[in-house]
């Protein structure tokens, strides 16, 4: 498909138009299967083997943003509306603080992680059951999507701030601007990183860490985009791309080539990371899980006719909250 650029003189609140989503589909997909690379043996050739269904749902819980009210709030945390700061603690523990509609207001995402990652231990140790318990297939690959989706947005500095898309900096925009437009346009010029999963003992402590990290680099992205548009000579920052009959307007490849550089790669270095934490969250599950026969010991759903198919096929196109009754109800 050809693309073609015309330049714009629009700064970057005309960008408006943007949406905001977390990393994008594509990169969202693409950590799925980086992740499974990072993985022991015991448990790579499971993950390996439904790699495509992993990828697929990679991307479920930014549809759900679309359809269950609940979802967004999943997917980040304004640290900076902690004034006091915030210390790593338990959803209960933190509802006593800051009371329910607090933490929801303010994003909710590491105990989001803390409960699905909770809900794989316990999925993945039913493994071998034959009762009412007997961990699904489905369920297992569900749950790890999830759950290595917002580990994904864990890692991008902009889902940890309260200007998560530069709105109250005048830099409208930002957000697609970091996680997806840096990303299309420098991936090609990776040299790719090797990853290896490590068994984390304290899933709290990790994930706080991991976000304290990103949000850390809030500064550096917000002001390095300023820097770069304000400097003279730099290149147009936004452009009409046409692909096919469809006209965007979205950054140059020559801003974003521009600002990646400026950033000394962290687009690049976040991605590793976070494909990294992926696998070892991922591999923890297990081990904490007891270590089970995930290959053997998983119930296979049974083989489908056309019209299951059919109702499987739109299921995963449009998920909706059915399939999350059994979670916690203190988190939705």
């Amino acid at each position: 498909m050809k693309t073609r650029w015309k330049h714009s003189t629009k700064v970057l609140t005309a960008a408006a138009v943007v949406t905001c989503s977390s990393w994008g589909f594509s990169p969202h997909r693409e950590l799925h299967a980086v992740a499974i690379t990072g993985l022991p043996s015991p448990v790579f050739g499971f993950f390996k083997a439904h790699q495509h269904e992993l990828m697929v749902r990679a991307v479920d819980a930014d549809k759900r943003k679309h359809g269950v009210k609940e979802e967004a709030a999943r997917h980040y945390i304004d640290i900076d509306h902690y004034s006091d700061g915030i210390s790593p603690c338990g959803w209960y523990e933190a509802c006593e603080r800051y009371s329910e509609d607090t933490l929801r207001s303010r994003g909710i995402l590491p105990w989001s992680i803390e409960r699905v990652y909770n809900q794989l231990v316990v999925e993945m140790s039913n493994c071998g059951v034959r009762d009412s318990s007997a961990a699904s297939l489905s369920r297992v690959l569900r749950l790890s999507a999830d759950l290595g989706h917002y580990i994904g947005d864990a890692h991008v500095p902009l889902h940890t701030t309260s200007n998560y898309n530069g709105q109250f900096t005048g830099q409208i925009g930002i957000h697609a601007l970091w996680e997806t437009h840096v990303y299309e346009t420098s991936r090609p010029y990776w040299t790719g990183q090797r990853i290896e999963a490590v068994y984390i003992s304290d899933i709290r402590e990790w994930v706080w860490s991991r976000i304290m990290s990103s949000n850390a680099n809030v500064e550096e992205v917000l002001q390095m985009e300023k820097a770069v548009r304000e400097r003279v000579g730099a290149p147009d920052a936004w452009g009409y791309r046409t692909r096919g009959r469809t006209l965007s307007l979205i950054p140059t490849p020559g801003f974003c080539e521009e600002y990646n550089d400026s950033l000394g790669g962290m687009v690049e270095e976040r991605f590793y990371m976070a494909a990294e934490g992926i696998a070892s969250v991922w591999y923890s599950a297990w081990v904490d899980a007891g270590a089970p026969d995930l290959e053997n010991d998983l119930i296979k759903p049974k083989k489908r006719s056309l019209m299951n198919e059919l109702v499987h096929f739109l299921r995963a196109r449009f998920p909706n909250q059915k399939e999350h009754a059994g979670e916690d109800p203190n988190l939705h």
